[in-house]
């Protein structure tokens, strides 16, 4: 068998199983799969935001909290945007004062939620 048929039986597969090339194959295909990192494929995993009116909490590991809230659970006509996000995270982390704040946006571009970076006063 010359190699040009050698690559053409491996493109169509025809190798009985428990062969040598049916072996070199599925091992070809395991390494693949099991080798490759992640950023060669350029897939991110979609943010997760909580539900509406859901608050989720995480320690920054420095005494302070982080809170990521969807864009629903803050009122839409406020004009200052970070008493509304104290508002909408105090039921949840309790009395906390705000450090920063930031929106953050799905991959179209509309605004997911809100992730806030505050500490227990």
């Amino acid at each position: 068998m010359n190699i040009g048929q050698t690559i053409r039986s491996y493109i169509l597969w025809t190798h009985p199983r428990g062969g040598i090339h049916y072996d070199v194959m599925v091992t070809v295909i395991l390494a693949f799969i099991f080798l490759t990192p992640t950023s060669v494929f350029k897939d991110r995993t979609p943010a997760r935001w909580p539900r509406s009116g859901q608050v989720i909490i995480t320690s920054d590991g420095h005494n302070g909290i982080i809170c990521e809230l969807p864009a629903s659970a803050v009122a839409s006509g406020d004009s200052d945007m970070q008493s509304a996000l104290q508002r909408a995270i105090e039921p949840a982390a309790g009395q906390v004062q705000i450090s920063r704040y930031e929106e953050v946006r799905d991959s179209s571009g509309k605004l997911a939620g809100y992730r806030v970076w505050a500490h227990r006063s």
